[in-house]
């Protein structure tokens, strides 16, 4: 079992997944670790793209086969079989509130992700699993407002955005279990936050050194 309390959250674009991993990752220890699925997007060329439903002249960028989750695995996997003190020190996160310096936590590894769970093995591996929604009408003015690379053109929200979310919603809801949905409205940083710090907190006997509370 891995030392490291692994957290997901996923859910609707625009909804506020990369938000709420910042803001964690301020509140929690120097050790604490964000991966971003984002940063995982195959090339604009790479083969394993496929075109849009609907003749759309345009990637689908909306399925999980347009992410190398091959090497996403493989840089969670080397995070949660480490020692937080082994991580390189220019990618550590955290804070210096009294609440990052409580004694006794598990480090934590935050991972956030439109598509995280349709991965076998991501799902496994979190200990934690949030998922974000929003109406169909906030997130297309929230999304509006946004520059992708590359643009979406006309139609696209319409012919995958929004209809890849709620079958990944479906997915999630059918088959996914222990998750905690929250409102992409709402400010939902305390109550996440007491849950990962409960969670990440060890007893005496995991670490002697604890404070028990």
């Amino acid at each position: 079992m891995s030392s490291w309390l692994v957290v997901g959250i996923s859910g609707v674009t625009n909804g506020g997944k990369s938000t709420l991993a910042q803001q964690l990752q301020s509140c929690l220890p120097t050790h604490t670790q964000v991966i971003s699925q984002d940063d995982y997007f195959f090339p604009k060329d790479s083969q394993y793209h496929v075109p849009c439903p609907g003749g759309l002249a345009h990637h689908n960028w909306d399925i999980i086969t347009a992410l190398d989750m091959k090497k996403m695995v493989c840089d969670v996997t080397q995070i949660v079989k480490s020692h937080p003190d082994t991580i390189d020190s220019s990618h550590k996160g955290g804070s210096s509130s009294p609440l990052s310096e409580e004694v006794g936590l598990r480090p934590v590894l935050l991972m956030d992700g439109f598509i995280l769970y349709d991965d076998p093995e991501i799902l496994e591996l979190c200990d934690l699993r949030y998922f974000f929604t929003l109406t169909q009408e906030e997130c297309w003015e929230r999304r509006s407002q946004r520059t992708y690379d590359p643009p979406d053109p006309p139609g696209y929200f319409e012919a995958c955005v929004w209809p890849m979310y709620e079958e990944h919603l479906a997915k999630v809801k059918e088959g996914v279990p222990n998750v905690v949905y929250l409102d992409g409205m709402e400010e939902n940083l305390p109550a996440v936050l007491q849950q990962v710090m409960a969670a990440a907190r060890l007893s005496g006997k995991e670490y002697p050194g604890a404070i028990l509370g």
